[in-house]
């Protein structure tokens, strides 16, 4: 092997390794309430339990990028190695900030134990169990999507976060507000237009990087979640299903909504 090959060969080890060892992918906006007109920073975020290194926007890994407010406008990243990877323009009212990724591949192979660490970190034991001619242990390849949202406010009005329809599994907060204070909220997990039951959604708080509520989606798609403190927040999940295409067992998609909860 020249050396060439093999500084490749390395680097694709390491890529591979840190994106299999990151659980969450979520956007963080520079600011969650902000005023009219305002310019926000979007930065994309991989890591686990809320803390994560920042990523650059590549146009062949997004299969989706938008902002939605009364319209919906395209968001252009900024490309090379910038750090936030977006910026876009806010109008008054809320603000749905959405960006899908292209599937991304792994193998875990014989002896590989993280597949079954990942499998129990998300409690996906009930869905895989409903597929009984998949693999349920190593060896075992999957492809996996990432669906993440963000709520950015504008302005004092009270608004409510809808399906955007953008994903094909999306989180969505329940009710009306001007403000998130500290409470338990009624969030939904949709796949497409259907409420989506049995899948485990975790609520993880940014100072402390600690899940401080978690529960399974009832038969409405809903879990209730307290957010007990003022902080940003990370709402996710995934969700596990026999991949169409037949190289691979599984596709996952990984659901995801960041919002801030104020005094």
């Amino acid at each position: 092997m020249t050396l060439h090959h093999s500084l490749t060969f390395s680097i694709g080890l390491l890529v591979t390794s840190t994106q299999i060892q990151a659980h969450e992918f979520w956007l963080e906006p520079s600011d969650h309430y902000t005023g009219v007109n305002q310019t926000i920073d979007i930065t994309l975020k991989v890591g686990e339990t809320f803390r994560g290194s920042a990523q650059p926007y590549l146009p062949e890994e997004t299969a989706n990028f938008v902002l939605i407010n009364q319209t919906k406008q395209s968001i252009t990243g900024l490309l090379g190695d910038s750090r936030p990877a977006a910026r876009a323009q806010v109008s008054e009212g809320l603000n749905q900030l959405i960006h899908q990724t292209t599937p991304f591949s792994i193998r875990f192979g014989d002896g590989d134990e993280r597949w079954a660490n990942y499998i129990a970190l998300d409690g996906l034991e009930q869905q895989l169990n409903q597929h009984a001619d998949l693999p349920k242990t190593v060896p075992v390849t999957e492809r996996y999507v990432r669906c993440a949202k963000s709520l950015i406010q504008v302005g004092g009005a009270r608004v409510e976060d809808t399906l955007t329809g953008e994903m094909p599994f999306e989180l969505v907060l329940n009710g009306s507000w001007s403000q998130l204070h500290t409470r338990t909220y009624q969030v939904t997990l949709f796949e497409q237009q259907k409420p989506l039951e049995g899948v485990l959604v975790k609520a993880f708080r940014h100072s402390d990087r600690q899940v401080v509520a978690e529960a399974y989606t009832d038969q409405d798609g809903q879990v209730n979640l307290n957010l007990p403190t003022a902080d940003r927040y990370l709402l996710s999940g995934v969700v596990i299903r026999p991949d169409t295409d037949p190289n691979y067992d599984w596709i996952s998609h990984w659901p995801s909504l960041t919002i801030e909860v104020v005094n």
